[in-house]
């Protein structure tokens, strides 16, 4: 059955949303919508999502393969392009293929220096004319592919293969990265290089909903050796170690906790250090959207580092909408975090803090509108509107 759906203006981002339409068994399902978003770290993301899913016998979910594009524009001068295929039930329903490949082009890429005391001058960030003092730009091209075995019930051995290549340059003489550059705190070889490797690992996901859990666990242990192709000297090791956790308080509370930690041995080159490892797709920080809502967006750098997450979230009952089911969430949340580095001995600035709350509107069982709005020391006042829970 080939069947295309037309999508209301308040689709924003996922291709979740057209998971919540009616299915049919062994249909083949394409999707089409605006992307849009929000936040105070690049304005405002607007785009394109596409996609193609094809299902198979009712029950056997998500689908048996899926095919999704993107183009994604932010005001704040980034611009990414990427595509994501997806099959749940390869090699006999016991391994999980997933491939991503992408290319991004941000003129604006923010930039603090290196390590856990790095300084801001909110002043050097608002200049009348030119380029910002905390920015560079960025070029990178990505790819990715992932094999998901299940081992057991919950449990899943991940082997794959990863390729990037980044470029970071400077935009105006004066910034903070070409003075960084010139004093040789980031070197040459660290600014352009092409990366490419294995990467294994185990996952265990007891969750009772993949996108919005009410309990269960869900965690993760990742080994990625990147092989600088500039030579074996700059080559690089990163560990990654990830637990969520969601605990009911009764029907409609649930306390929910995610933390990270991710240690680097060798060089990695400068413009991958915001990128913190996914079993999925790797996320950006430390602070922003992603990472510690209330910081600046890649505020801290550093080739190790940890993440702290905790929400309070709170689900109403559904309810009825123009044919459609609904549900409205709010929570209360605090992040935190920190990095380390060479950088950081002569003062040490320990954890970084910020908190605030969000509403949630979901519509559905899986398509999430999220705004949160949080506060940070040096950030004050900011907002992130888009789709999903943080975790």
């Amino acid at each position: 059955m080939f069947r295309t759906t037309h999508l209301a203006w308040l689709c924003l981002l996922s291709p979740a949303l057209c998971r919540a339409q009616e299915i049919t068994p062994g249909g083949l399902q394409l999707t089409g919508f605006p992307a849009l978003n929000y936040n105070s770290d690049e304005g405002f993301g607007y785009g394109v999502v596409a996609g193609v899913y094809r299902y198979g016998a009712a029950g056997q979910q998500p689908y048996l393969w899926s095919f999704e594009p993107t183009v994604f524009f932010t005001t704040g001068g980034r611009r990414e392009v990427s595509a994501v295929a997806d099959a749940p039930f390869v090699f006999g329903g016991v391994g999980r293929l997933t491939l991503v490949v992408g290319f991004e082009r941000d003129c604006c890429q923010p930039y603090f220096g290196l390590g856990n005391a790095s300084v801001y001058d909110p002043d050097l960030a608002k200049l009348e004319s030119g380029p910002s003092f905390y920015t560079y730009a960025r070029r990178r091209w990505s790819a990715v592919l992932n094999l998901q075995w299940r081992a057991r019930r919950n449990v899943r051995i991940l082997t794959g293969f990863a390729a990037h290549h980044n470029a970071g340059e400077s935009r105006d003489p004066n910034t903070l990265f070409a003075q960084d550059s010139i004093t040789g705190l980031l070197p040459a070889p660290q600014l352009s290089a092409a990366s490419i490797g294995p990467k294994v690992g185990i996952v265990l996901d007891s969750r009772d909903h993949e996108r919005d859990p009410h309990h269960g666990l869900w965690a993760e242990v990742l080994l990625w050796q990147g092989l600088r192709l500039t030579g074996s000297e700059h080559s690089f090791t990163r560990l990654t170690g990830t637990v969520r956790a969601y605990v009911p308080l009764g029907s409609s509370l649930t306390v929910a906790g995610r933390l990270v930690g991710e240690w680097v041995a060798g060089t990695m080159p400068m413009p991958m250090l915001p990128d913190i490892a996914s079993s999925f797709r790797d996320f950006t920080g430390l602070g922003g959207d992603k990472s510690i809502r209330g910081v600046l967006r890649n505020r801290y750098l550093g080739a190790s580092r940890f993440l702290a997450n905790l929400e309070l979230r709170w689900r109403g009952r559904p309810f009825g909408f123009l044919g459609q089911r609904w549900r409205l969430g709010t929570l209360a949340f605090v992040d935190t975090g920190r990095v380390w580095g060479d950088t950081d001995a002569a003062a040490d600035q320990g954890l970084h803090w910020g908190g605030g709350g969000g509403l949630r509107v979901t519509w559905g069982e899986t398509f999430i509108i999220a705004m949160d709005v949080a506060h940070g020391s040096e950030a004050g006042l900011q907002t992130y509107i888009g789709l999903g829970q943080l975790f």
